[in-house]
């Protein structure tokens, strides 16, 4: 017995070790290895007042995020349900008082203690161990992915947030130079030398510009919530500003990252151990409806016999019993059976439909993903350089003459436009990497191993 306690202590150990290396392996996962541990006694609260980072704000969220502690804790509880499924039944001991003495040769009959002990049949336990040990490694993947889902969650925000800040910066350019524009356009309204229409549409056009700017203001409030949420501080918590995380296109084709996502997702991960658990239930049903032992030790307290040269006068009688129970329904048993075997069913077929709608979802993100790389590239290439050299010449019209304000304003305008579709296709692409990541199950892998 102090040998098998011993065993599933050590099971329990190693087992629970596994806690302190998961956070350590998703963080890895998503390139996150080379970013110092936040120091413990840093004020969360001041840490982020002057700049976001996005490897400091990940390893905050995922050491202060509730659900992150809730995904461990139940974790543990299930590391817990090992000893005891794997131990046997508690023994029973009784104890009898006759109301009556039973009166014998030897001597009245007056107590009885008795000790029992079960014992599943052979290897019932063990499968039972088994079957709790695939119940542990469904939730410490569980908790891996919590922790993806989080840090997934909190690059869509972070992205988010860091395109509106660009955006807000444009914006606040672009209303300094049409404010600058108005103001040449009354005066030479003013003058007779521009038309209402030029002073209206910077009027306009300045209006839009203000109401734009307070829009991603705004915008940029929710995000900061959305951020404070993920990283569990309080609301009146101030965050400074973001630092862009580069742009840069993934190489790798959309069949290299659906072997990624077959292998890696979590959700695939914890069908495939479900399968296997449901297989180690049918081992168990099949065993819990043999025979059980059952193991006996009683003694009876006698008193003196009433003659006192009686042979064992006072002796104690022991005895030893041994007992198996009999799994007499056969409809029980065999329907114990067949509903782990059903069991196994369903989990068999939700895996194949977990892997067909993981396919899907890929070519779905993929194609948003290649969509925002293409913006990018015609924004950055094309359409940003013509509408700059737009700008340059409407400039030089509006500087040599009178009636091309409103032309000038409206090529400004279209170059405003392209600049900020840019910042939002670079999010787009980053966001949809991140939504990747998440179906993937953790960081992608694009290098080209042969």
């Amino acid at each position: 017995m102090r040998t098998v306690s011993l065993r599933h202590q050590t099971t329990a150990i190693v087992i629970g070790g596994m806690l302190l290396l998961s956070i350590l392996v998703q963080t890895e996962a998503y390139g996150m290895t080379q970013t110092a541990a936040i120091p413990e006694q840093i004020d969360v609260s001041t840490l982020f007042a002057d700049t976001l980072e996005l490897p400091s704000l990940i390893r905050v969220a995922v050491d202060r995020n509730p659900k992150v502690k809730a995904a461990k804790a139940r974790w543990q509880a299930t590391i817990e349900q090992y000893p005891q499924v794997t131990a046997l039944p508690d023994p029973m001991f009784m104890y009898g008082y006759f109301l009556r003495n039973v009166e014998t040769r030897v001597g009245p009959q007056r107590h009885r203690v008795s000790f029992s002990q079960a014992f599943p049949y052979p290897g019932t336990l063990d499968a039972a161990g088994e079957v709790v040990k695939k119940a542990i490694e469904i939730e410490r993947v569980k908790h891996e992915q919590v922790i993806r889902d989080l840090i997934v969650d909190l690059k869509l925000s972070y992205h988010e947030l860091a395109y509106l800040q660009r955006a807000v910066e444009l914006t606040q350019q672009n209303h300094e130079l049409v404010a600058s524009i108005l103001t040449i356009a009354t005066a030479r309204y003013a003058e007779g030398k521009a038309t209402l229409n030029d002073m209206l549409k910077a009027q306009s056009q300045l209006a839009q510009l203000e109401y734009d700017f307070v829009l991603l203001e705004e915008l940029q409030r929710v995000e900061h919530a959305n951020i404070k949420g993920i990283l569990s501080v309080p609301s009146t918590t101030p965050l400074g500003a973001t630092v862009p995380v580069a742009y840069e296109p993934l190489d790798v084709e959309l069949a290299d990252i659906e072997k990624q996502a077959l292998s890696k997702r979590q959700e695939l991960r914890i069908a495939e151990l479900s399968v296997k658990k449901a297989a180690q239930r049918i081992a168990l049903a099949e065993l819990q409806t043999k025979p059980m032992l059952k193991f006996d030790l009683m003694t009876i307290e006698t008193g003196e016999a009433l003659m006192l040269d009686a042979p064992g006068s006072g002796k104690n009688p022991f005895s030893i019993g041994f007992g198996v129970t009999i799994p007499w329904s056969s409809l029980k048993n065999s329907s114990k059976i067949r509903e782990a075997q059903q069991n196994h069913e369903v989990v068999t077929a939700n895996e194949r439909a977990l892997e067909d709608q993981t396919k899907v979802a890929l070519r779905k993100v993929y194609f948003r993903l290649e969509n925002a790389r293409r913006l990018v590239e015609l924004y950055e290439t094309t359409l940003i350089p013509q509408a700059g050299a737009a700008v340059e010449v409407a400039e030089t019209w509006h500087q040599e003459g009178p009636k091309s304000i409103a032309g000038f304003l409206e090529t400004q305008s279209v170059w405003l436009n392209f600049n900020l579709a840019r910042l939002r296709a670079i999010a787009d692409y980053q966001q949809n990497v991140a939504r990747l990541e998440k179906l993937v199950g953790g960081k992608i892998d694009d290098s080209h191993i042969e």
